[in-house]
């Protein structure tokens, strides 16, 4: 099949509202004229918040993806708000990733500048990792809920393939389901970093071609500083391979002017200034056991900026005085390769939010993940790639066994070090898989 037409083919399926589907056979056709022709275009959308090491580590985790297996495209990463902190990291690692900004649409103004000349480029759009693929989860914005779907609805005009990469799905409140059943069907792929959340699409009949598990953008991340993080564990007095990493998250509010919060981060009501007392209780008692049978050392590190001030006033302050000696809490916010510098010297971890614990895996860190519900399908991704044994709920599960998994990782390590590398191998072979039909629809 000829150049016109594929053109033709992407035209006709998209006139009459089908899926992007490569036929049998077409990959290796003509693939290499093909090639020759042009250097294909990935379009990228990431980098959700300059405040949380997890948002920040999608784009480079993703990036890194790209990079290895589609080497022969351009890669243009779209930045809906300005993202310093990311941008300056991904400037460093990837100097020819270009980056674009822009809103999709803005009031009465359509697509316009460096945004629309990207979309007129691309090949390929992809919606990176993350969970805005909701409605009424965290909020009933639809204005949000639109400046996700609009993109694809664009793509879908103008016969650009596109897929969503490493997402979560937990809900669809009445009226979207009807609305994001029709816009997923004609993507090209999706990837769920979760099993839960396959099964939540595939029950509500969500008929993509290509609906799978596929692990977090972030797994693939490997960015360091490690002039900063070595200088940070030399004047934190932290040794490798001698300390506990603790994440935790709590209800309290963004660290903003206004101390309201906003609608993913309230400031708590009683209820949750409740919870939040008894989820650090069952921390507590971990990190005191640790010290006490271990002799090691704990460092309570933030994976949201908020967290440099909770987690030592709601955590840190409240350790006895023989146990707070033997405990660093950072009070600085960082970037993710900061971070990753100190997390490849840890012993293993122990959190509350994943992403840190991805990075940790995907530097063969074991870790134990105490997740709390209201953050969705996405902490089952833990058992996906093998280490079930590692994910709890930390609403449910008696602080004895959050504490006693993090104690057997201590006990039997070689092992622990075998399990993580074990569930690492298998998301690189799905990385591969799953990049595999990125660069195939890249090229086509």
């Amino acid at each position: 099949m000829n150049t016109d037409n594929r053109r033709e083919f992407l035209k006709k399926t998209t006139l009459s509202f089908l899926p992007f589907v490569l036929p049998a056979g077409m990959e290796g056709e003509n693939e290499g004229a093909h090639q020759s022709l042009k250097t294909p275009t990935i379009l990228l959308r990431s980098s959700w918040n300059d405040n949380n090491i997890g948002d920040i580590g999608h784009t480079p985790g993703t990036l890194r993806l790209l990079e290895r297996y589609v080497p022969e495209a351009q890669i243009i990463l779209w930045h809906a708000q300005p993202r310093p902190v990311t941008e300056a990291l991904i400037i460093k690692n990837f100097p020819k990733v270009k980056i674009v900004h822009g809103a999709f649409f803005n009031q009465d103004e359509s697509l316009t500048g460096e945004l629309k000349a990207a979309f007129e480029q691309a090949n390929l759009y992809i919606h990176n990792s993350g969970m805005p693929m909701n409605y009424g989860l965290f909020n009933y914005e639809w204005g949000s809920t639109m400046s996700n779907l609009a993109p694809f609805y664009y793509c879908i005009e103008n016969n650009i393939p596109f897929g969503l990469y490493g997402q979560s799905f937990d809900k669809f409140a009445p009226p979207s389901m009807s609305l994001y059943r029709d816009v997923l069907n004609r993507a090209a792929f999706i990837y769920c970093r979760d099993g839960d959340s396959v099964k939540f699409l595939k029950d509500n009949q969500f008929k993509t071609p290509i609906l799978e598990f596929g692990p977090d953008g972030c797994f693939g991340i490997d960015v360091r500083d490690e002039a900063k993080g070595l200088a940070y564990l030399k004047q934190a007095g932290l040794e490798e391979g001698k300390f506990l990493v603790v994440v935790v998250r709590t209800n309290t509010p963004h660290l903003n002017t206004s101390g309201k919060g906003d609608l993913m981060n309230p400031a708590p009501s009683l209820e949750q200034q409740q919870q939040d007392s008894l989820r650090l209780g069952k921390v507590k008692d971990l990190i005191t056991q640790w010290v006490q049978t271990t002799g090691l050392k704990v460092l309570i590190a933030p994976e949201a900026l908020k967290e440099t001030k909770y987690a030592k006033t709601m955590l840190y302050d409240q350790l006895d005085a023989d146990i707070k000696a033997k405990v660093i809490c950072r009070e600085t916010f960082w970037s993710a390769d900061e971070a990753m510098s100190v997390y490849a010297r840890a012993h293993c971890m122990f959190g509350m939010e994943p992403h840190s614990l991805i990075m940790g895996l995907a530097l063969g860190v074991p870790v134990v993940h105490a997740r709390p519900l209201k953050h969705g399908r996405k902490g089952w991704m833990f058992r996906d790639i093998g280490v079930p044994e590692w994910l709890f709920e930390i609403d449910q599960d008696p602080s004895t066994a959050i504490t006693g998994a993090v104690m057997a990782i201590h006990q039997n390590y070689p092992a622990a070090k075998a399990k993580a590398k074990k569930a690492m191998d298998f998301v690189k072979n799905r990385q591969k898989e799953t990049m595999s039909v990125v660069k195939k629809l890249a090229l086509t």
